[in-house]
């Protein structure tokens, strides 16, 4: 058996909570989790819908039936390698369509992960020629494989991190949450703990206090 791989064009889906105008100030990417869709998922962010922020929420680009509901995922571990490079190059075309259609620089970028989406998350803010200013990663373990030096290199560039937990989170287990607490600390990355009472979920209340 000979494995082999071939390029070829896929359709990605992205959600905006409107189109960007001189009104808007700040970019709030929005990656959701395993087996949700970007059209539900940008609804969670009713505290950062407004007329100076944009939120957009690409959308994995595999898709599939689960108990009678469609999903999607950013990534499995069968061909990783290849489906990391291709939703980063995916998420780079809808970062580069966004601040093309910008009429100014916007003041703030910010990336939001949850769940599945963290290790998206933040392989896209480490990858990103765009300066980010936030990172929030909610209800998941850290990539192990994350490049961390680079990691720290945006963190000393200005880039902000938080790691949001919930007390109750039945599918992330504390200790898993505390082993990448231990892995950020040994590479040196500066972040902001931030343990919520809830389970596994964007907590609002929490998170519109952050920035």
């Amino acid at each position: 058996m000979v494995i082999n791989t071939i390029k070829t064009e896929k359709t990605g889906r992205f959600i905006l909570s409107r189109l960007p105008d001189e009104k808007t100030k700040n970019l709030f990417f929005l990656i959701h989790g395993y087996g949700q869709l970007a059209s539900d998922f940008i609804q969670d962010f009713p505290f950062w819908d407004n007329e100076e922020n944009l939120l957009i929420a690409p959308e994995g680009l595999s898709k599939f039936y689960s108990k009678g509901n469609i999903g999607a995922s950013w990534m499995t571990k069968e061909d990783r390698e290849n489906e990391i490079e291709d939703y980063l190059k995916f998420l780079d075309a809808v970062s580069m369509l966004i601040l093309d259609k910008m009429p100014f620089t916007p003041e703030s970028i910010n990336i939001l992960g949850f769940s599945q989406g963290v290790h998206t998350a933040l392989r896209f803010a480490i990858h990103t020629y765009m300066k980010i200013d936030n990172l929030i990663l909610c209800s998941s373990d850290i990539p192990k494989d994350a490049d961390f030096k680079k990691f720290k290199k945006k963190i000393d560039e200005g880039m902000k991190c938080f790691y949001i937990y919930g007390n109750e989170d039945k599918a992330v287990r504390l200790e898993n949450f505390e082993k990448s607490e231990e892995m950020l600390k040994r590479n040196e990355i500066k972040f902001e703990r931030v343990v919520f009472e809830g389970g596994h979920e964007v907590n609002g209340d929490d998170i519109c206090k952050l920035i």
